[in-house]
């Protein structure tokens, strides 16, 4: 607004010159006036094409990263055209995650954003990159751009800016440690048995089809096989000769969700499920994942089932990656509506920072449909009482000592 009446008082100023110089024959003054408004008028012109043939892209090294990492970015400015811009300049939004080496910063007026600058003179033809090193301290899902490119005329009276609304994404993983850094023993820290267990059947190692028999699950009915046989008909699968292990994320951190969160533990439960995560990877398990966190990007299931696929673990560090505080409803009775599609002899490592009564109950509900229960607590003094059985391992602590609690 300020900028629109600066410029309509320069051109009545210079109209206002010509008209003098007319009615009193004065020549210079009718000169100082045309010069002025011919300066307005290239002014113009130069601010119209100011922006034309005028990109701006930024590239990032990877995609995925880390927690700690650092990658690299660039953004190139390019003129495309025959003519300079004595002045340009770039607004950048940038998560405010990330740490930017030997930037130009500011605080944007977006949550959870920063400004990264950029202000310069670019010939005909000319392109302009600029190179820096990018950290980030946060797990999570983060947004680059929008950015806003401004330009105008050599002279300061107009400008024009335009808006790149070509974004880039980057994925950060949770912070991921040894089991034994976390305080759990270096032998079977999840209490696994050696060899998997061979009485139940393994779905990921199909051997066949055969009749229905009574007792059969209807979960292996081959409905396309019983169709032809005009009967019901079964898959069969080998038995497991791996350790399944189901890793129950607990995202509650306090009694109720309206009360909020504590970002401590709650990262805590996070770090802790990756690094389970990556240990169960290692050794071949086959892993799942049951949470009732709420994820970012709707594409991220929180209920994995298990398998030992190589993306399993890509899978689950994204869903960890993409939790928000927000729980989806009580773990309590999500556990209890969901424990019949756990797999039969699984190991079920409940990772939690809030111990409920009712959750204590489902977990004693577990306990007696036969799974193998290890509860890691990440919570402020001593675990609840379990039920018999089900092996407790307390962690706090050891967060601490490796300085990984509240990051």
């Amino acid at each position: 607004m300020f900028n629109q009446a600066w410029q309509d008082l320069w051109v009545t100023l210079f109209v206002i010159m010509v008209l003098i110089g007319i009615f009193a024959g004065q020549g210079l003054v009718i000169g100082f006036g045309v010069i002025g408004l011919l300066v307005v008028g290239v002014s113009w012109l130069w601010n119209r094409v100011s922006l034309e043939e005028v990109s701006y892209r930024r590239d990032l090294s990877q995609r995925r990263a880390f927690i700690g990492e650092e990658f690299s970015m660039s953004v190139t400015l390019v003129n495309s055209k025959p003519v300079p811009l004595g002045r340009i300049e770039v607004h950048d939004e940038v998560p405010d995650a990330f740490t930017i080496g030997e930037a130009d910063i500011s605080v944007s007026a977006n949550p959870n954003s920063q400004v990264l600058h950029h202000a310069t003179s670019i010939g005909w033809y000319e392109r302009i990159r600029w190179d820096y090193r990018l950290k980030c301290s946060e797990r999570g899902f983060f947004r680059f751009g929008p950015a806003r490119v401004e330009s105008g005329d050599l002279f300061g009276f107009y400008n024009s800016q335009m808006t790149v609304r070509d974004q880039d994404y980057v994925l950060v993983y949770p912070r991921v440690v040894s089991l034994t850094d976390l305080g759990l023993p270096t032998w079977r820290p999840l209490g696994e048995t050696a060899g998997g267990i061979s009485a139940f059947w393994d779905p990921s190692r199909p051997s066949g089809i055969r009749d229905y028999q009574s007792g059969d699950p209807m979960n292996v009915v081959d409905w396309k096989a019983s169709a032809k046989a005009a009967q019901l008909r079964v898959r069969t699968f080998e038995p497991s000769s791996t350790i399944t292990l189901v890793m129950v994320v607990v995202v509650e951190t306090t009694a109720r969700y309206w009360e909020g969160y504590s970002p401590v533990h709650l990262e805590n439960v996070i770090t802790t499920a990756a690094s389970v995560a990556s240990y169960a990877a290692e050794r071949q398990y086959s892993l799942g994942m049951f949470s009732n966190g709420t994820p970012i990007l709707a594409e991220r299931p929180m209920k994995i089932s298990p398998s030992r696929s190589p993306e399993q673990l890509t899978l689950i560090l994204e869903a960890l990656a993409t939790i928000r505080p927000l729980a989806m409803g009580p773990m309590p009775a999500q556990l209890t509506e969901h424990a019949r599609r756990f797999p039969t002899g699984a190991t079920l490592a409940v990772i939690v920072a809030f111990v409920q009564p009712e959750l204590v109950e489902a977990i004693s509900s577990l306990k007696r449909q036969g799974y193998k229960i290890v509860v890691l607590y990440l919570g402020d003094g001593v675990c609840p009482q379990m039920p018999e059985g089900v092996t407790v391992h307390e962690l706090q602590g050891h967060l601490s000592s490796i300085g990984l609690a509240g990051e």
